[in-house]
């Protein structure tokens, strides 16, 4: 009986502590890109900071302003160069040109001096080809492109390479090591691959169990990167720069109190990414330290606007910790900062004096129905008062 009440009171006592996470940032809506649905697949800051390239449906393109989202005058709008939707772009290490990847085997070329955007030659060897995702290696002219049918391509001097055909399944994204020219594919079923120096692509074969929708390589320090999986999963991928094939795949981390799922993911300061969540949340996670912080939930984007909440997520980006933009697939902006102490919501003063008054009281039942002394005292005391009472 002892027992039983001792794991009643702990329970007790865990239920009052625990709390769901706070929100991190204030969001607001600064305005919509269009009076209609733009279907805004993605973004891409450049290596400067300055820029980011957003792409979605029928050959959507435009350049907006990274510290500036919110301001319509600095928005650069980009030729339609094609009616295939735009799935992912990558910017040249050297910010100069970024190239843009999508169905039809559609590849073009932005050239950031004058904005022409065209298609990228030698781009006849992937027609056909849904290419998903593209990313350039960190310190050359490398990009390595995947497809929806789970191949793997090298793009060099405006040729094309089939490097990998294993995989069945779509590729959902590729990062690159921010100090090495070694990247690592995620795919839907087929797990996670490193792509070396030496262009070899080696699948982990303990990674093929969880369906991977992002992959970040935030931390230049570290030879690892993070991937991002749907159940509100992460892990470490530790990489082996000397051979891949000794690479590994973490503790699988799941993400907690969460609503709704994770989607992908975008790049954030600080060795950070920001994960996305469907329906619109989004959390900020540091790869160093692999800590997970709510910024805010679809609840938290109802509450700033109805139509917000119900729209998707297509990328972000911060100018510093917790602060900078947010862009959805129907073209709204949304501009976030760090959430003030008066608003990450006061304890009401009933909880405060139930919790004082409870906790005390837990407390004591734990002495007490561990102490057979002072159950003897009570037992004598109570029976003593019943014969004064006669």
């Amino acid at each position: 009986m002892r027992r039983l009440a001792a794991l009643l009171s702990i329970l007790m006592l865990s239920h009052v502590v625990s709390a769901s996470p706070e929100i991190t940032v204030n969001l607001d809506l600064e305005r919509k890109l269009a009076d209609f649905d733009l279907g805004v697949n993605g973004g891409t800051i450049s290596p400067d900071g300055n820029s980011v390239l957003i792409y979605g449906e029928d050959g959507y393109a435009h350049l907006l302003s990274a510290n500036n989202a919110d301001d319509e005058s600095t928005d650069i709008r980009l030729e339609k160069e094609t009616m295939s939707s735009l799935n992912d772009a990558t910017w040249h290490p050297s910010g100069k040109s970024a190239l843009i990847v999508g169905d039809n085997g559609t590849i073009l070329r932005l050239n950031s001096t004058n904005y022409a955007l065209g298609e990228a030659e030698g781009s006849i060897a992937m027609a056909g080809k849904d290419i998903n995702t593209i990313r350039f290696t960190a310190g050359s002219s490398v990009a390595y492109l995947g497809t929806d049918d789970g191949q793997i391509w090298k793009y060099y001097a405006d040729g094309f390479t089939l490097l990998n055909n294993e995989a069945s399944s779509r590729i959902t994204d590729i990062d690159c090591l921010r100090n090495k020219n070694i990247c690592v594919a995620g795919s839907l079923n087929d797990g996670v691959a490193i792509i070396d120096q030496a262009d070899t692509v080696t699948w982990l074969p303990n990674s093929r169990y969880h369906t991977w929708v992002g992959i970040g390589c935030e931390d230049p320090t570290m030879n690892a990167c993070t991937g991002f999986a749907s159940g509100n999963k992460a892990a470490s991928i530790e990489i082996d720069i000397l051979d891949s094939s000794n690479s590994e795949l973490g503790e699988i981390i799941i993400l907690g109190q969460l609503e709704g799922d994770t989607i992908g993911d975008s790049q954030a300061s600080e060795s950070s990414s920001i994960i996305a969540l469907a329906p619109l949340g989004m959390v900020r996670w540091n790869q160093y330290t692999q800590d997970a912080f709510l910024m805010f939930s679809n609840d938290n984007a109802s509450d700033e606007d109805v139509l917000l909440g119900g729209d998707g997520y297509a990328v972000a980006w911060e100018n510093s910790q917790y602060s900078g933009f947010l862009v959805t697939s129907q073209g709204r902006i949304v501009s976030f900062e760090p959430a003030s102490e008066a608003d990450d919501g006061e304890i009401p003063n009933i909880l405060i004096l139930l919790v004082a008054l409870c906790v005390p009281g837990v407390f004591i039942g734990l002495i007490y129905w561990n102490s057979p002394w002072l159950q003897r005292k009570y037992a004598n005391l109570f029976s003593r008062n019943k014969k004064d009472e006669q």
